[in-house]
């Protein structure tokens, strides 16, 4: 009998062992709180990095070294407006957009992928990842909720993207191992469950009901009351906080609200994102950061780092907290900076985790990639802000009464230009715009408004100087970046009637500005990049007789000439005042240097190219120390600049 019980003993082991299903899956052991990758036990350490904010051509670079971080997994977010400019386009996934090509760019990197899809993600990006053009469809009133008009919208678009990731998912023996739905959902406050409902049911159905759905929430009863779904795994945001007994409670609450569920902070705030006009120091000690680390993974917590490597706010993507834009940079004092560049706080982690028992060493870290601080170049006047725009032939519509709001006239970012005429001056009051407006009479500059901006919110100012005759008054307003903390509640531009002297303003021209799309081919011909060179060398030294004086928002063009084969750079904006600048037609990002904190851009490689480069500021609030009477300095550096 005893022979027998040890034969049965003896299979019970052999099937306990051989007897697992190992093939590719993903799923949550409720009975040990655990994740099982492939039927093991798993505990992931991830990464946020965000593919949106890097060009496709450094994806790898960037995720090598989020690898050689000693990380095991990435987050990304994906943000509906970057794929879907217009409501009437089809969603682009190629290019900087080619979200398939990064997910598998990190799994040749040995990474897994855990990805965010909204619809609304936050990140710091433009109106929190949702489109612009929502604003304008006005069936849409109700944003993150189950109202028919939106989720109808989520529907179409999630019916591009999720059918994109299913062969990506673990069951498919991809590296997606978890989505997540929604974002700080609970703290909103709206408590629409039939909405979370809806997005649940939809990803099951296009990612399998086996998919591992997640959503995040702070640690507060009140918001993951909110903010959790029956059957989706609740997760946190942690802080860094040495105290065991602190992060021990949060893990606690997470668990409360689901039982079984593994422990999972799938945020770990490590580092502030900067903003524009206001100080944001790096607020936490990394010795904080990886001794909170330790205590979660010693609770067997999964950890996602936020942020891993920030990237670039380029072109008009990025968003704003309160009265706040976020700045170009989105560099948020990550361990792998802006440029690729590895810091302490990188090292200490990458310490921490070689130590971990049972987890593989990390890989070597990539050496830095070459910067040059290119020499200067000078830069003259191509024409005045308003100049320039009617030059370019914008496409306008006119209104006898209000102007049209930027998303009436289908433009979503930059800048909207506006015309009428009058005839007398005094006080000109815009009730409600947004964000920042210049006032320009007879084609002078007035001066500056500026909605919503810090301690400054002002929606009058004088006009003077009107002659005897019909004058032109221009408003330009500026798109700042649209709230990512929560939903849009106006829409961009002029919102309301414009008054002079208390007279309303009336026949209108309201007009979309093409500083992304413009070609200075549109002005001046040109065919190849020689014939570049000489049509822009020769404009240069027809306007060096000093004629000019640099006292306008205008737009300034120059010249940068690489002999060989290019490499990253920092442009330096000190001395100007603000405004967006390109280099090739590529919108390298705005720039504001009267109020910091960021003093450069970041100008990839694969911008530039050898030979001649075409440099344009669009310099909207007129430039100091960067200028002479007749001139203007472009200078660049090898190493970022912050006023702290």
């Amino acid at each position: 009998m005893s022979g027998m019980v040890s034969l049965i003993a003896l299979f019970s082991i052999f099937l306990g062992v051989y007897g697992k299903d190992s093939s590719p899956s993903f799923k949550i052991d409720t009975v040990n709180s655990q994740f099982l990758l492939d039927g093991d036990p798993f505990q992931y350490l991830a990464g946020e990095i965000h593919y949106f904010r890097i060009p496709h051509q450094k994806w790898s670079d960037r995720l090598r070294r989020v690898a050689a971080l000693g990380l095991n997994t990435i987050t990304v977010p994906v943000p509906w407006n970057f794929h879907q400019f217009d409501q009437d386009e089809t969603p682009q996934f190629s290019g900087d957009m080619d979200l398939v090509k990064f997910i598998k760019t990190a799994e040749a990197n040995k990474l897994y992928t855990i990805i965010r899809i909204g619809p609304y993600i936050s990140a710091e990006w433009d109106n929190g990842g949702l489109p612009w053009w929502l604003i304008r469809n006005t069936k849409i009133n109700k944003y993150r909720s189950s109202d028919a008009a939106f989720m109808e919208e989520v529907t179409q678009w999630w019916t591009h993207l999720l059918p994109k990731l299913w062969p990506l998912m673990r069951r498919n023996g991809g590296p997606i191992i978890m989505v997540q739905i929604e974002h700080f959902y609970g703290a909103l406050g709206i408590c629409d469950q039939t909405y979370l409902a809806n997005l649940a049911k939809m990803a099951k159905q296009h990612l399998g009901d086996d998919v591992v759905l997640f959503t995040v929430d702070p640690p507060v009863v009140r918001f993951m009351r909110c903010g959790v779904l029956e059957n989706v795994l609740p997760t946190i945001e942690m802080v860094p906080s040495a105290v065991q007994g602190e992060v021990q409670s949060w893990f606690g609450l997470q668990k409360a609200f689901m039982t079984g569920a593994p422990a999972v902070a799938s945020q770990f705030v490590i580092n502030p994102f900067k903003l524009w006009g206001k100080r944001v120091n790096d607020t936490y000690d990394n010795s904080v950061i990886v001794a909170t680390a330790d205590i979660a993974w010693k609770l067997n917590a999964s950890i996602s780092f936020h942020m891993a490597h920030g990237g670039t706010n380029f072109g008009y993507w990025n968003g704003a907290v309160g009265a706040y834009p976020v700045t170009t940079s989105y560099d948020s004092f990550a361990p792998v900076s802006e440029a690729g560049d590895v810091n302490n706080l990188f090292l200490m982690i990458r310490n921490w985790v070689s130590k971990l028992p049972g987890q593989p060493f990390p890989p070597t870290i990539p050496i830095s990639l070459p910067r040059t601080a290119y020499p200067d170049v000078t830069l003259t006047v191509f024409d005045t802000i308003s100049g320039f725009i009617l030059g370019t032939n914008p496409e306008c519509w006119k209104t006898p009464e209000t102007p049209r709001t930027a998303e009436y006239i289908r433009h979503g970012f930059g800048y909207v230009y506006y015309n009428t005429t009058v005839i007398d001056c005094g006080t000109l009051y815009i009730p409600q715009f947004a964000d920042n407006a210049y006032i320009f009479l007879n084609h002078d500059f007035v001066g500056a408004l500026y909605q919503n901006f810090a301690s400054e919110h002002n929606n009058t100012i004088d006009v003077q100087g009107c002659l005897n005759q019909p004058n032109s008054l221009e408003i330009i307003i500026e798109i700042t970046g649209r709230a990512n903390d929560g939903y849009p509640v106006i829409s961009r531009g002029i919102q309301s009637n414009v008054y002079m002297h208390n007279v309303t303003l009336e026949n209108w021209v309201s007009c979309q500005v093409p500083i992304e799309t413009f070609e200075l081919s549109h002005l001046r011909n040109y065919e190849n990049a020689d014939a570049q060179k000489q049509v822009i060398d020769s404009f240069l030294a027809e306007k060096s007789d000093g004629a000019d004086v640099v006292d306008q928002p205008s737009v300034f063009i120059g010249n940068l000439h690489i002999k060989s084969e290019p490499t990253d750079t920092f442009l330096d904006v000190r001395g100007w005042g603000k405004g967006v600048v390109t280099i090739n037609q590529y919108n390298i990002g705005r720039y504001w240097s009267s109020v910091g904190p960021q003093q450069t851009l970041f100008v990839p490689s694969e911008f530039l190219h050898k030979g001649t480069n075409l440099i344009m500021f669009y310099e909207f609030e007129g430039a100091t120390t960067a200028c002479t009477p007749s001139s203007c300095t472009a200078k660049f550096s090898n190493a970022p600049i912050f006023d702290y």
